[in-house]
């Protein structure tokens, strides 16, 4: 089979991450590693870089550097307070085109040994000679349809009326962490491909990064073509998908992304936004405020996707109160009799424990042991660590139980725990 399938080029075609540290060197490093002639954006004259604002990336940082589009940024920590820096590294198609495999190796390894990585996007592209009929010219359609490509129920074409470049297919959401783009590619010297394009953010993104600083350069092509054709996956033997078989070569697995319980990601983007909030307010006035917010929160609802619901479940069974904490969940266990009426905890908690953990194990994003360690306990109890040993304390269930009677308040809206 592999030798009846086409050849390819593969290449990868965006790539950004960011990185927290305390090396105010790391840009430096990282632009030694690139080797490519990135200039310092102007900037007004300030005496202090921190005092800058610079939007890049849909986010302010104090300076960035720019090539062909490509940005590298830093955030630096507020003056006098010992914080870490943040930097941003984007690096789009044309700029990579620059970078040979063994460079993108170096940045990915060098990137990844400080101390916080977020993997925000890459994209892989394979290019594949030009067959009849073409490959975005196929039922894409009719496959989502009726069910045969596995993983998938949105699919979009766009025409482009006018010229000669086909259509342009994307296949799933750009919303989600994974999505595919089938289009003709043309270069600069003429020659025309047709492109297959695999878009990764957050976790599967972070899963790929993670396999290239590990594997040899010699593994990329494999690698990146494996991931790709990985995400093209037939639930049956069907004459409408046999035209695949001579661009599928390998499939390698991206693990789907593990669920966290990001409410309190989206509390923090309201409080990031409460001056817009403010502003509208202002403009309103009370009433037509109320109105405004009412009809959203109506729509939003209509609009709640899988992915809302069970964020929304997570919260309700692992007993998240915006704040409350470890501590109110002890307390509601030593006044079981006052609000739930016989409830008790599978293990005492030792009196004046001082709890600085965040609930449970920073589970809006559990490093890779903390990850382990709530996967090794299994049975639906959380542990908090006492200083001596690791005691159980409530289950997710009577969390619930003891959560029902209150209501907690934020931003102005009510959260109220029930079935």
């Amino acid at each position: 089979m592999d030798a009846e399938t086409l050849p390819r080029n593969v290449k990868i075609d965006w790539l950004k991450f960011q990185v927290v540290t305390y090396d105010p060197l790391f840009l430096r490093k990282i632009r030694q590693i690139i080797a490519l002639p990135f200039e310092k954006q102007q900037l007004s004259s300030v005496k202090d870089a921190r005092e800058t604002n610079v939007l890049a990336a849909n986010k302010i940082w104090h300076e960035s550097w720019e090539f062909q589009g490509s940005l590298l940024c830093v955030k630096y920590p507020p003056t006098g307070i010992d914080d870490p820096f943040t930097f941003l590294i984007d690096l789009n198609g044309s700029t990579l085109d620059g970078l040979s495999f063994d460079k993108v190796s170096n940045l990915l390894y060098f990137a990844q040994l400080d101390t916080f990585f977020t993997a925000n996007r890459i994209d892989i592209a394979l290019d594949f000679p030009l067959q009849n009929p073409r490959l975005f010219a196929h039922h894409w359609e009719s496959l989502i349809e009726d069910g045969l490509l596995y993983g998938y129920k949105k699919v979009r074409r766009i025409s482009n009326v006018g010229s000669n470049d086909g259509n342009t297919v994307y296949i799933g959401s750009r919303e989600s962490t994974r999505c595919l783009r089938i289009y003709c590619k043309r270069f600069s010297n003429g020659d025309e491909f047709d492109r297959l394009e695999g878009e990764f953010k957050r976790d599967r993104a972070l899963w790929i990064m993670q396999k290239l600083a590990q594997i040899s350069v010699n593994e990329y092509p494999n690698f990146l073509n494996g991931v790709v054709c990985g995400q093209v996956t037939f639930t049956t033997n069907h004459p409408n998908i046999l035209f695949f078989s001579k661009y599928k070569r390998g499939s390698i697995n991206v693990p789907n992304p593990t669920l966290h319980l990001d409410i309190e990601k989206s509390i923090k983007f309201f409080e990031k936004h409460a001056p817009t909030l403010a502003m509208i307010y202002e403009f309103m006035g009370a009433e037509q405020f109320d109105r405004f917010i009412q009809n959203n929160l109506q729509v939003g609802k209509r609009k709640m996707g899988v992915r809302h619901r069970a964020i929304l479940s997570n919260a309700k069974a692992l007993g998240f109160t915006f704040g409350v904490g470890l501590a109110s969940i002890v307390l509601i266990c030593a006044q079981t009799s006052a609000i739930a009426g016989g409830l008790t905890c599978p293990a005492p908690v030792p009196l004046g424990f001082e709890l600085k953990q965040k609930f449970p194990v920073d589970i809006v994003n559990p490093t890779p042991t903390e990850q382990a360690y709530l996967d090794n306990i299994g049975d639906g109890c959380f542990q908090i660590n006492s200083g001596l040993n690791f005691d159980k304390i409530c289950l997710p269930g009577m969390i619930v139980k003891a959560l029902r009677p209150f209501i907690i308040m934020g931003l102005g809206l009510r959260f109220i725990f029930g079935d």
